[in-house]
């Protein structure tokens, strides 16, 4: 069940974004002057009273990010400077290796030119990222985030990985002003479009699932249209992942509520109201909104139609050409 086992695998996915030292790296590694100038010019032109001050910083990020910082790879350069590479395949990176970067496999290709063996190691370490700076959809999510979290993630549970069945990831934050979770698209510098993938790509899709540090979100009513909804039940038992859902969610609020009476040395009554308000209230004012947040509706922005980042042989093959 491979919806099952991926709600499993990416339980811990934000763990490594939440590392202070992490953290001041990705502060030291980014243009902060550049990024709040620019914050401070989007601050005069907007024209939206809802959105705050954070919600333009995050904008800016993902401005900053795709046509500054981060560069997408369809395949990789030979280091003779030709950029003819054909696939050979890829192989899984040996367990019994170091692996500081956190690579999970190694694209291998051949240069056209020169013959010689070219690899393309899929870094998941954010921090690596940083250094690396390029790859495809998931080291641009992985990398975004962690810098997300530096500029607006104040320690709290404010920041969302969310995952795709069908081979797509992308993000959430939580803003203040909006009440509610954004989207965001750091490949395509899209902010706040959930039905980017079924109203402009076209995508088919049969979950989409976001990851807290705190809980798990199935987000699936709020990125898929009825048209292009894969059914479920032809991928997994529904029931199942809703089950695993809450019984994963409810692992997670042990564990918060275990934190605060061993790590903050609270009394239980201090520890229960804290997990009241940190993870319970937020997570039901989700739940409660999900018919007004999750309403699918027109996309309202000017965005082409088709995946933008990705060579179009891939993007149609991924059913992301529009």
């Amino acid at each position: 069940m491979p919806v099952i086992r991926s709600i499993h695998a990416n339980l811990n996915v934000l763990l490594a974004h939440k590392d202070s030292r992490s953290i001041d790296i990705a502060l030291d590694t980014i243009d902060l002057a550049k990024i709040y100038e620019n914050v401070d010019k989007l601050e005069q032109e907007n024209k939206d009273p809802n959105l705050g001050y954070d919600d333009l910083v995050v904008k800016e990020l993902l401005r900053y990010f795709k046509h500054d910082f981060f560069k997408w790879i369809n395949s990789p350069d030979c280091p003779c400077g030709s950029d003819k590479v054909i696939s050979k395949g890829a192989s899984r990176f040996p367990s019994n290796t170091s692996n500081p970067h956190k690579i999970s496999i190694v694209e291998v290709y051949q240069c056209e030119k020169c013959k010689q063996r070219v690899e393309f190691p899929r870094v998941n370490n954010p921090l690596s990222l940083l250094a690396f700076r390029k790859g495809r959809c998931g080291e641009w999510v992985n990398a975004f985030l962690l810098l997300l979290e530096a500029l607006i993630g104040e320690g709290k549970d404010r920041t969302r990985y969310v995952m795709n069945h069908e081979d797509h990831v992308w993000c959430e934050y939580f803003s203040y002003n909006l009440k509610r979770w954004v989207h965001l698209d750091p490949c395509e510098a899209v902010f706040d479009e959930p039905l980017l993938y079924c109203n402009n790509w076209g995508k088919q899709m049969s979950y989409v699932i976001g990851f807290n540090a705190n809980s798990v979100v199935d987000l699936s009513g709020k990125y898929i249209t009825k048209e292009k909804q894969i059914p479920q039940s032809s991928i997994v038992d529904p029931n199942l992942v809703a089950k695993t859902i809450r019984w994963i969610n409810g692992q997670k609020l042990q564990q918060l509520y275990n934190s605060y009476r061993m790590m903050q040395n609270k009394t239980e009554d201090q520890s229960l109201i804290q997990l009241y308000n940190d993870a319970i209230v937020p997570r039901n004012h989700e739940l409660l909104n999900e018919t007004e947040t999750f309403k699918p509706t027109t996309s309202h922005s000017e965005i082409p139609q088709g995946r933008q980042t990705g060579s179009s042989e891939w993007t149609k093959a991924r059913g992301e050409s529009g």
